[in-house]
Parts: C-alpha cells; structure tokens; sequence
C-alpha cells in the first residue's frame, strides 16, 4: 500500500516500525494498550488496501497467559486499540489476516480454531466449519481465486474456497435476497496419476467443478420460494445455455453450481435420460466457448443475475478458434442425439400402439382381422429393424455384440468432449458417418409410416388409427 513501510514484531514484545525502508526504526511497544512485558509478537498484519493500518497477534502462552490479544492501529502504530473482546477468553491468537476487498473484514487463527469478523474486531464468529479443533498458524487469502488458505499444526493445509459470500455478506443480510459477485470460472482439464498409491493417498479434495452461483435468502425470502429455485445461464448474446434447478433452498448463503456445460440432447420420451445403453453415463451438453456469461437466479417475483467469466485451462493454453471448433461438433452430435433419441420415441410409441390394437381386435370377429394381424406383424417387424439399427436390442451380448449408432455417438461425443483440443479430422469424419446413417434410418422411417403403418390404417376403416407425428418432427 505504501512503499517503505516495514513491521516487525520481535519474542520479547518489542513492536517495531519503519517508513523509510528500515533507515530508521520506532518502537512502538508503550503505545500498544495492556501489551503484556516480554511477550512474543506472534504476527503484524499490515493493510493490504489502507495506509497506516496494521493488526497485530500477540500470543503470551508461554508465560502462562492463555487468553487472546488482538489489536489495530489506525496511525502507523502511534495508538491501538484491543479488539479481543468478542474472542474466546481461554484461547490464544496466532495469526490475523485482512481481506484485501473488504477490509472490516477479518480472519483470526486461534490454538484452538478459526474465527471472523465483519465490523473490524468488534464482534468475532467462529467460522471453523468441519476444520478440526487445530491450532492455526497461518492464514492467507488466495487472491487470483479468493480462496481463504490456512494452514494448520498437525493436521495439513485446509482451503476454504470462494469466500466472496463472506466479503458481501453485510451488505448481503440488508436485503430480502442478494447474488454475489461470481469468481472466474475455469474448465480445468482433468489429468490421470501415474502412480496408484504413494503420495497420491494424501491429496485432498478438489472443489466441485464449474461456476459457483452464490445467493443469499432471508427467512422470509427462503419460506416463500419453498425448495428449489430456477437457475439459467445465457451467453453475451443473450442465448440460453442451461437451466436448472437448485435444490434443497435454505435461508442464508446458497451455493448453485454450473458444470459449464449446455444442455443435453433430449432424452427417449417415456426412458431415462439417453440412450446408449451399456456405454452411455448420462445425458452430457456440449461443453461452453470460454467468454462471458450471465447467472440468474429466479424466485419468482425477483431475479437476481450477476455476470461472469470462464476460461479454458490455462496449463492447456488452447485458442478460442480450438474451442470454438470443439464446441461446433458437440453440437452436431447433441442434435444427432436429440434425432435418434426421438426416433427410438417413435418406434417405442408405435410398436405399443400396434400391441394395444392386436389386443383390442381380439374376439372382435373382423371380416379382414387376418389380413389387418399380418400387416400389424409385417410393421413391427419393420419397426425392429430399424430399431437395431439404432440401438442395441434387448439381451445383447453389450460389448460382445457390434455398437449400433446411440453408442457410436456417445463415444464419440465423449470424445471429443473431452479434452480441450479441436476434434480430429477421424472425429469429424466418424460423425459425418453416424449422421448420414441416421439420415438412413429416419428415411426408412418415414417410409414405414408412409407404408405399412399407412396401409394399416386403411384396413382399420372406422376403427381407432395408428397415429405418429414423425413427419412432423423430422419436417
């Protein structure tokens, strides 16, 4: 903040200042109000945003004295004032640290755990969460990622991830709901270990992946929007990207997360999400372009929306054109998916109807029933067909038996979604393969609906129709 300013705190209670880059030194010990004689200075935090300030931890265990002294001085150390009061009295300071945006807010580590404050001291929160009962020795705020780091004797480095909520939150709990400010989001690019056990075994969790969408309810707010709330997210062109809902709601700070990802094809009407089988693991969008988005959080008579950036892996240092490119392709293949998986729909939707007309003609004594069951068992034949063509019949083999097109794709399209890389010249000519198959089947269906599912229908007279709306869909 200023330059030449220098703090050093010494092991028998000597408070040292310069502003000339250590020309001159002042002890300021005597202007530092109940600083206990030949105490050890544990930690001076000097303002990371304000001139002349500094908090200082002092910690006097080693003579016996287990309560905390914690102060700040507004004027180069020329006056202090004791901001331990609200701190446990049976628990000693080792270390304080500011948060650079917002300074009335602060970190203390203890012997005994972790505490904050919003109003500069005056009153602490214990914030230790699931941190074990540990001493806390070191404190400092991860600032590219605004990430509380604290390190700890005898049990590791914890990291408390993202705590912007904490750095708006007294502005946050004056208002009935509040979005906080969303931290650049990163498609990290996932690499495998080389090792199985080792020094892998030690590593700890990583944080969830993709945008976190921080929101602050009241009481009032969180009672009327019950449960779950909407959350979209568009592009700079104002484009949808996702939706989504988040569950389990709760007055206070709620966390919704985007996996940067758009939606996924359309499932099979009437299945579970895709449709690929024994190699399918759920319905997965086109990864995002890196560039500008923005969150909403709808709760109904208010939304609250807060723009945000995301960013390929910078350890991969892809261009936009490469993700571009990556995310032109996975599109293809979503649609393709969306196209297969209505064209199951349709096959599903009309072998059933045929089913339930067989069974509703039985006993009915139709002049032309033979005639009207054999072009019934000729359209499903037909319908199977396709259908295994598309997909996997039921009982196969799984990786024994020859992958249909669902599978083709998915495998594909995890393909290429995977790495941040552009799709390979094979990628794109296996999808240009799997379309014009596709292209294939749909025409085949539209040939029986046009056909033996038309000539059905004739047969039938005044009876109840097979009815599809697959020209529809594929019009």
């Amino acid at each position: 903040v200023e330059a030449g300013v220098i703090w050093v705190g010494t092991d028998d209670g000597n408070v040292q200042i310069t502003r000339d880059d250590g020309a001159t030194w002042t002890n300021v010990r005597e202007r530092v109000p109940g600083l206990p004689a030949e105490t050890w200075i544990g930690n001076i935090e000097a303002s990371p945003t304000e001139a002349g300030v500094a908090f200082m931890a002092v910690d006097n265990h080693r003579l016996d004295d287990f309560t905390p002294h914690l102060y700040e001085t507004r004027d180069y150390g020329q006056s202090w004032r004791d901001i331990s009061g609200g701190l446990p009295q049976d628990d000693y300071v080792k270390v304080v640290r500011q948060h650079p945006s917002n300074p009335n807010l602060l970190f203390v580590g203890m012997e005994r755990g972790i505490f904050g404050s919003w109003d500069r001291g005056d009153t602490w929160v214990d914030i230790r969460g699931n941190l074990p009962r540990v001493s806390v020795r070191g404190l400092k705020i991860q600032r590219q990622y605004n990430d509380l780091v604290i390190g700890t004797h005898g049990r590791g480095a914890w990291i408390l991830d993202d705590v912007q909520p904490m750095v708006e939150l007294s502005e946050a709990v004056m208002a009935p709901a509040h979005i906080f400010d969303i931290r650049e989001a990163t498609e990290w690019e996932m690499w495998g270990r080389g090792s199985n056990l080792g020094q892998s075994v030690f590593t700890g969790d990583n944080p969830d992946p993709g945008a976190w969408i921080h929101f602050y309810l009241s009481e009032e707010t969180a009672d009327l929007v019950g449960d779950g709330v909407p959350v979209r997210v568009t592009d700079a062109s104002g484009t949808l990207v996702r939706e989504f809902t988040h569950r389990g709601v709760r007055a206070g700070v709620n966390r919704a997360i985007w996996d940067l990802r758009w939606s996924g094809a359309e499932p099979i009407p009437g299945e579970s999400a895709g449709g690929g089988g024994f190699f399918f693991f759920g319905p997965v969008g086109p990864p995002a372009v890196p560039g500008t988005y923005t969150a909403t959080v709808d709760l109904g008579t208010e939304q609250l929306s807060k723009n945000f950036t995301l960013r390929g892996d910078p350890n991969v240092a892809a261009s936009q054109a490469v993700y571009t490119e990556r995310f032109t392709a996975a599109m293809r293949a979503r649609d393709l998916e969306t196209q297969l998986n209505r064209m199951i729909g349709t096959i599903v939707d009309l072998d059933t109807q045929i089913d339930g007309l067989l069974s509703s003609i039985e006993g009915k004594d139709l002049s032309n029933e033979a005639q009207v069951r054999a072009t019934a068992g000729s359209a499903k034949d037909q319908l199977t067909t396709v259908s295994n063509e598309v997909r996997r019949p039921p009982g196969s083999l799984n990786y024994r038996d020859w992958p249909r097109l669902i599978e083709q794709l998915t495998r594909l399209s995890r393909g290429m979604q995977g790495p941040q890389a552009r799709p390979t010249v094979g990628q794109i000519e296996v999808l240009d393969e799997i379309e014009a198959g596709a292209a294939l089947r749909a025409q085949e269906l539209s040939e029986i609906v046009d056909g033996v599912i038309a000539d059905l229908n004739d047969l039938l007279e005044d009876a109840p129709k097979i009815i599809t709306n697959w020209r529809r869909l594929v019009s």
